[in-house]
């Protein structure tokens, strides 16, 4: 579990309030899709089992908690993933500005974390705002 700031917690995952669950935040430039699955499917990998010839895996699932040979691409394309889900989705950073902390149930240190990045775009709004 990653948490940051303070109690009470709002709950960034598909267990809590699911508009902060890379799992169901879809972005409409992006076809709908998935924060998760665009994330998931633009990591590569080296040849091996279930790997094409472009080094993605068969099923964006099976990347999943895998380090991929992309990895600073792959982090700065997460945060970009969330920056364009608030930006079609104002209101959102409204409800990210009244919690005092954010949680991940899922979020294990090392690891991309949705509630970790929502906090700095969080903490990034509020700063911006003076």
């Amino acid at each position: 579990m990653i948490k940051c700031g303070l109690p009470p917690y709002l709950e960034c995952s598909s267990r809590g309030d699911k508009r902060f669950s890379a799992l169901y935040a879809r972005i409409c430039s992006r076809n709908f899709n998935s924060i998760e699955e665009i994330y998931q499917s633009s990591k590569r990998f080296p040849p091996g089992p279930d790997v094409d010839m472009f080094g993605q895996l068969t099923d964006w699932k099976k990347a999943k908690g895998k380090l991929p040979i992309n990895l600073t691409e792959v982090v700065q394309l997460y945060e970009t993933l969330w920056r364009e889900y608030l930006a079609q989705s104002p209101g959102l950073i409204h409800t990210l500005v009244k919690a005092s902390g954010l949680s991940d149930m899922f979020g294990q240190p090392g690891h991309q974390c949705q509630a970790e990045i929502l906090w700095k775009l969080r903490n990034e709004y509020i700063q911006s705002r003076g």
